[in-house]
C-alpha cells in the first residue's frame, strides 16, 4: 500500500491533492491513502473561523469548505488528527472520530482505525500540563482560555491508548514525543530551528505523554508535525525481551520549498480489502473506560499503573463488542452536514461562534456501544436535563498543580536511554521509497491571494520566529498564474519527476554524514517552474535531499533572487513551546 504522509495541512487541501495527483500521473502509481498530522483546519464557514485559536487578521477560509459542500471530492482517502490550529467546534462534534466530509476522516481525540490491513493510531492536539488532567468541559462560545484548552490532550486519551496490546503499524501525533530528537541528526535540526537548541539540550522539548506512548505502543512508524521542520529518527526499544524499531518522521507545512509530503510503501495483507473499519480492541477500550468520561473542568483521577490492566480488553470483551456492532465493523460512509458551507458570493461579515451540536455519527457509535457523547452531556447539562446514563461516574478530585506525572518524570528525562544511537538510522532506507520531486508551482499559490505567498512572514506559528526572522527569497515574490483559457492541462505539468532508486549510503553530504537517512527519505519538494512557457531550469531539479541543501529555492518564478530581508524582532510571550505556563504561544 502506497501511503502519503503530510505534515501541517493548514487548510491547503487543493495544493496537497494537486501534488498527489501530479505524482500519480507522472510516475504511474496509485496513492491509496493520505495521512495528515494535524493543523488540518476543517473550516466550513466564517463561524468556524471564530473557533480557531488564531489571531483574527490571520484567519483564512482556505479550501476545505469546497470538499465539505460537495463542490469537490478528495481524490484519495484522507485520515487526519487534530493539532492546535483547528475549527475546534466542528471537531468537538466527533470525539470518537468520523467523516468531516466525504472521503476525509477525523481520528477523534484519540483513536485506532484499520485500512487494508494497516492498523493506524492517532492522538489529536498538543500537551499542556495545566489542562492534562481535566475533563472535556469546553463549550461554545469559547472563552479565551477554552479556545486553547480545547485542543490540549487529556490524560484519559493517553490512558486509553496505553491499554492497547495488539501491534500497531502507524501512530500519529501532532507534537513530538519528548526525547525523540536525540536519535536523529540533532545538529541539522538546530541549524534549521536554532531556537529549539536550549530545549533539546535540557530535554524539555516535546510531549511527555507521547513519549510514554512511544514506549508502550512501539509502532512500526510514528509521524508528527507541529514544529514545521523535516526530521527523522530511528528508535529502538526492548519490549518483552524483543527488540522493536520505530521509524519516526516529522514533516513541514505545505509551502513552496518545504519538505511537507512523503510517499512510502507499506506491506499489507493482499486478502484485506481497502476498506476503512473500526478497530475491535479500541472500541472495547472505549466501552471499558466510558465511566471516566468527564465534562468537568476539575481534574479527573485515573487508575494507577497497578490497576490499569483492569481496562485492557479480554477476549470476552472483544467478542461482546463485535456482537454489539452486529459484526459490522465497516465505518458507515454516510455523511451529513451540520452547518451551512461558506459561500464566496454571500460572505458573513459579522460571524459569531455557533452553538455546540450533536453529530449523528457520534450518536450512532455511542448507541451501538452504550457509551457517552461528551457533546450531548454538555448540551443536556446546559438545558438542566439529566446527562446521558453512564455505567459509572468518574471520581473527580482537585489535584495539586504538580504536573510532573509526564512532564518532569525521570522516565521522560531519560527517554533516550532506551533508544539506539544514530549509527543504526540508515536502516530506515530499506523501507522508504525515494521521490525527489518537482511540482507544478501553480499548485503552490493561487492568483489573487497575497496571503498565501506570505505565510512565512506572519506570526501564525511563532516557532518560525526567533530574535530575527529572514524572509525566504522567492517566497513572497512573483505570484503564479494559471492559464484559464486552455482546455489542455498539459501546460501545467512541471519538469521531469525523477525517482532515485539508489540505496548506496556512501554518497552522502559530508554535512549530513551523521544521518544517512536524510539522503533517502521520500520527500516531495516544490521547485522552480516557469509557468509562462519557457523551459524549466535544470539546475533547480538537482537539489539535494541531504544536509542544508535539502531546502531548494522553490518559490514561484521571480525575475531575480533577492537577499534575505531581516525583519523586526517579533514579540513572543513564551519561548518554551511546551511549557506549562499559562501563555499558549504554540506552533
Amino acid at each position: 500500500m502506497k501511503i502519503s504522509v503530510e505534515g501541517c495541512c493548514h487548510g491547503e487541501l487543493d495544493k496537497i491533492y494537486d501534488s498527489i495527483i501530479h505524482i500519480q500521473e507522472t510516475k504511474g502509481i496509485t496513492i491509496d491513502l493520505l495521512l495528515c498530522c494535524g493543523d488540518f483546519q476543517a473550516v466550513r464557514n466564517e463561524a468556524d473561523m471564530e473557533c480557531m485559536a488564531v489571531p483574527k487578521k490571520y484567519r483564512q477560509i482556505q479550501t476545505f469548505y469546497k470538499y465539505y459542500s460537495g463542490e469537490k471530492k478528495a481524490p484519495v482517502l484522507t485520515i487526519f488528527i487534530g493539532g492546535n490550529h483547528e475549527a475546534s467546534n466542528y471537531l468537538q462534534e466527533l470525539p470518537y472520530g468520523g467523516w468531516v466530509c466525504p472521503n476525509i476522516y477525523y481520528m477523534g481525540y484519540a483513536g485506532i482505525i484499520n485500512y487494508g490491513g494497516v492498523r493506524i493510531g492517532g492522538l489529536s492536539g498538543i500537551f499542556k500540563g495545566k489542562d492534562y488532567q481535566r475533563g472535556r468541559f469546553e463549550k461554545t462560545p469559547y472563552s479565551d482560555d477554552a479556545i486553547r484548552s480545547i485542543y490540549h490532550i487529556r490524560n484519559l486519551e493517553v490512558f486509553r491508548l496505553k491499554q492497547v496490546r495488539q501491534p500497531l503499524d502507524i501512530m500519529m501525533s501532532h507534537d513530538w514525543p519528548k526525547g525523540v530528537y536525540h536519535h536523529g541528526n540533532t545538529d541539522q535540526l538546530t541549524r534549521k530551528k536554532p531556537f529549539l537548541k536550549a530545549e533539546i539540550e535540557s530535554n524539555s522539548l516535546g510531549s511527555g505523554p507521547t513519549a510514554e506512548l512511544l514506549r508502550s505502543l512501539h509502532p512500526d512508524y510514528w509521524f508528527s508535525a507541529h514544529l514545521h521542520v523535516k526530521f527523522a529518527a530511528l528508535v529502538k526499544q526492548t519490549f518483552e525481551g524483543k527488540e522493536t524499531t520505530t521509524r519516526f518522521l516529522s514533516l513541514d507545512k505545505c509551502l513552496p520549498g518545504r519538505s511537507f509530503l512523503q510517499v512510502l510503501d507499506i506491506p499489507t495483507d493482499a486478502k484485506k480489502p481497502y476498506q476503512l473499519t473500526f478497530d475491535t480492541e479500541w472500541l472495547s477500550i472505549l466501552k471499558l473506560t466510558n465511566h471516566f468520561t468527564s465534562i468537568s473542568p476539575n481534574y479527573v483521577q485515573l487508575p494507577n499503573a497497578a490497576r490499569s490492566d483492569n481496562y485492557t480488553p479480554s477476549l470476552g470483551n472483544l467478542a461482546k463488542v463485535r456482537s454489539l456492532m452486529d459484526d459490522q465493523l465497516d465505518v458507515p460512509g454516510k455523511f451529513e452536514q451540520t452547518a451551512v458551507a461558506y459561500n464566496p458570493a454571500k460572505v458573513d461579515k459579522y460571524p459569531s461562534q455557533p452553538p455546540l451540536k450533536v453529530n449523528s455519527q457520534t450518536t450512532f457509535l455511542c448507541s451501538k456501544l452504550g457509551i457517552s457523547d461528551p457533546c450531548r452531556m454538555i448540551i443536556e447539562e446546559e438545558d438542566n436535563l439529566s446527562p446521558l446514563t453512564m455505567e459509572d461516574t468518574a471520581d473527580e478530585v482537585r489535584l495539586s498543580d504538580n504536573y510532573a506525572d509526564f512532564d518532569d518524570s525521570s522516565e521522560s528525562k531519560n527517554l533516550s536511554v532506551s533508544f539506539t544511537d544514530d549509527s543504526d538510522i540508515s536502516l530506515l532506507n530499506d523501507t522508504y521509497a525515494s521521490f525527489d520531486s518537482s511540482v507544478n508551482n501553480s499548485m503552490c499559490r493561487t492568483p489573487g491571494n497575497p496571503e498565501e505567498i506570505s505565510l512565512d512572514e506572519i506570526p501564525l506559528d511563532d516557532e518560525d520566529f526567533d530574535d530575527q526572522s529572514a524572509v525566504v527569497p522567492g517566497s513572497g515574490k512573483g505570484q503564479g498564474r494559471v492559464d484559464q483559457g486552455s482546455d489542455n492541462p498539459s501546460h501545467l505539468l512541471p519538469p521531469k519527476l525523477d525517482i532515485n532508486e539508489s540505496s548506496d549510503l556512501g554518497e552522502t553530504d559530508p554535512d549530513n554524514s551523521g544521518n544517512e537517512l536524510e539522503s533517502h527519505l521520500t520527500i516531495l519538494k516544490r521547485k522552480k517552474l516557469n509557468l509562462q512557457g519557457s523551459s524549466s531550469r535544470d539546475a533547480s531539479d538537482e537539489a539535494s535531499l541531504s544536509g542544508d541543501t535539502e531546502r531548494s529555492d522553490c518559490g514561484l518564478e521571480s525575475d531575480k533572487e533577492e537577499p534575505p530581508v531581516w525583519k523586526k524582532k517579533l514579540k513572543r510571550r513564551n519561548l518554551n513551546i511546551y511549557s506549562s505556563n499559562d501563555g499558549d504561544d504554540e506552533s
